[in-house]
């Protein structure tokens, strides 16, 4: 029995990450404010505003971070073999699946919205990030699993859940492309790799969640570095009922609604556990990492869930608190950076 490298404690003083897979929360919880902010353009106007702000925000970000991992490669080949073969490290490529995702959803919705002539275009570049991600994800969350199922680590821990999520929003996009092509074979082959994506990331998500959280209840309480990680299991659940809605036809509409009630109202008692166990950590002033951002995406999956159900009050407070959330994360983060920076450059040599 082993455990996970990297996680049974807080990171080590107040060190920021260079660009990399660790930042990609912050591109994927950018995204999905700018989708749910077009969605919900028609109930404020600020949103409409908001949303193509938060679309150009979300694609500087992308393409910022990823140009800078390149450069850090680059400058240095052993950042890429970390990345790629640490254990504790591995699961945040679910991270950049998903912003890769959240980007091209957010892209389509809000191009659409805004340019209409450009629709077809915006189109093409969701279904392409849509395949970039979800080939990143798949090969995450099977090369995570490989390594539970061969490691048997005995301290789960809801970063855990983290690779499990990304084949969820392959699922959700996966419906949504869905409804923008003709009846034939396409349609059927991106609803049925929605499909046998919905069932894995459930089965695998479901299974890393019970099995962390009993372990967090029943035995050692989640460090208190780690808490924002207590939002993750809200991804698995808002997006899978964003997904069970969107997959779904006529026939089976009556139990993907009733599957979105049962998972949002669990997503309720997760997200008040989330709550106060960020509470607790803010309290105990615990050192900003880019695992904040755990914050945003989760919370923004829930808001889709509730949109795609029809509980648009639901969905806009939640919208409302996801606003919030981001704010506090784009502070710290902004906070952190320029900290970071100062101290590198006050350093004699």
């Amino acid at each position: 029995m082993t455990t996970t490298p990297g996680t049974d404690g807080p990171p080590a003083g107040h060190a920021v990450p260079g660009p990399g897979p660790a930042w990609f929360g912050a591109v994927m919880g950018t995204g999905i404010l700018a989708t749910l902010l077009q969605l919900h353009a028609g109930h404020l106007a600020v949103f409409a505003l908001a949303a193509p702000v938060f679309l150009g925000l979300a694609w500087a970000l992308l393409v910022g971070l990823g140009a800078g991992f390149l450069r850090s490669i680059v400058r240095d080949r052993t950042v890429w073999s970390r990345s790629a073969g640490d254990a504790a490290a591995l699961p945040l490529w679910g991270l950049v699946s998903m912003g890769l995702l959240s980007v091209g959803s957010a892209t389509f919705t809000v191009v659409e919205a805004l340019a209409p002539d450009l629709r077809t275009i915006a189109l093409g570049v969701e279904a392409a990030l849509w395949v970039a991600g979800t080939v990143l994800g798949l090969a995450t969350a099977v090369g995570f699993t490989h390594w539970l199922i061969s490691r048997r680590p005995d301290h789960p821990l809801p970063t855990w859940a983290l690779p499990m999520v990304p084949p969820m929003v392959t699922a959700t996009v996966a419906g949504l492309l869905a409804g923008q092509v003709d009846p034939g074979p396409l349609r059927t082959a991106l609803v049925a790799v929605g499909a046998i994506c919905f069932v894995g990331a459930l089965v695998l998500g479901g299974g890393v969640i019970a099995v962390a959280f009993h372990h967090a209840w029943r035995r050692t309480p989640i460090p208190v570095a780690l808490s924002p990680s207590t939002w993750i299991p809200l991804g698995i659940m808002g997006q899978s009922t964003a997904a069970a809605q969107v997959l779904t036809g006529p026939s089976l509409s009556q139990a993907a609604r009733l599957y979105g009630v049962v998972a949002l109202s669990a997503g309720a008692v997760f997200g008040a556990f989330a709550v106060v166990s960020t509470a607790r950590g803010l309290r105990a002033r615990m050192p900003f990492n880019p695992g904040w951002w755990a914050m945003t995406f989760p919370l923004g999956t829930c808001a889709l869930g509730a949109h795609y159900l029809g509980w648009e009050v639901v969905s806009l407070a939640t919208v409302l608190a996801l606003c919030g959330t981001w704010s506090l994360c784009a502070a710290a983060s902004v906070h952190a950076v320029l900290g970071h920076r100062a101290s590198t450059a006050s350093r004699p040599g």
